[in-house]
């Protein structure tokens, strides 16, 4: 979030939802920020070394993928799927510490997080739809409409929601977590009912976001329960 902050400064003070925050309101030096990204990205590498080679050889791909995605909302609308693939690298990086190696079952889980990831990020960019065309930036919303999005990003919800469970069949997990899968699948039906679009105009709500949270907190959590 430091690298989207720092590279997005300018845009950030042009926004109205943006520019209260810290670096763009000028609360925060562009320099202090510069540095605190550079400290963290020197401590990952390290950490990364001490932890496996394979980490440590992959800590800079990593890396290079978070400096990419801010600029991607300029060249394409697909930027979203950027960012569920730099939070989808999570799970691989904890399975990575523990095994020292990937399977088909940790690349699944990825790949669901990625497509839960991708629709909260479109949905996130509608907020800037008027923005974003003004100043010409691209995302799926800019591109498609605000309604459209929500199609979309349903689709992506509910595929990424077979795509957990093909993970849990595969894994052998116990019934629990399934059951988890299908509170999360409740979850997204009343997120998206209580904030579905009209028309292109901005509907979206604050608990939206709390929504997305609860539903990492329920499949997380039953997954942990139904492995112990």
């Amino acid at each position: 979030m430091g690298i989207n902050r720092y590279v997005d400064l300018e845009i950030d003070k042009l926004n109205v939802r943006t520019k209260s925050r810290p670096l763009a309101s000028g609360a925060l030096s562009k320099n202090t920020i510069l540095f605190v990204i550079l400290l963290c990205s020197v401590l990952f590498i390290v950490l990364c070394y001490f932890i496996n080679k394979f980490a440590f050889y992959c800590s800079p791909l990593v890396l290079i993928i978070m400096w990419i995605y801010p600029y991607t909302k300029r060249f394409t609308f697909l930027c979203s799927f950027v960012l569920g693939f730099i939070l989808s690298i999570a799970p691989v990086g904890a399975w990575v510490i523990v095994r020292s190696s990937m399977n088909l079952d940790i690349y699944l889980f990825s790949l669901a997080i990625m497509l839960w990831a991708s629709s909260f990020d479109m949905i996130y960019h509608t907020q800037d739809y008027n923005f974003q065309k003004k100043y010409n930036l691209q995302s799926f919303g800019s591109k498609f409409g605000i309604k459209n999005t929500f199609v979309f990003a349903v689709f992506l919800d509910l595929l990424s929601i077979v795509v957990f469970v093909c993970f849990g069949y595969l894994s052998g997990m116990e019934t629990t977590y399934f059951i988890g899968c299908s509170i999360g699948l409740s979850i997204h039906w009343i997120k998206y009912i209580r904030n579905w679009p009209k028309s292109d105009k901005i509907n979206l709500r604050p608990e939206f976001f709390r929504w997305n949270t609860i539903f990492s907190l329920i499949i997380s959590s039953f997954a942990i329960i139904s492995i112990i």
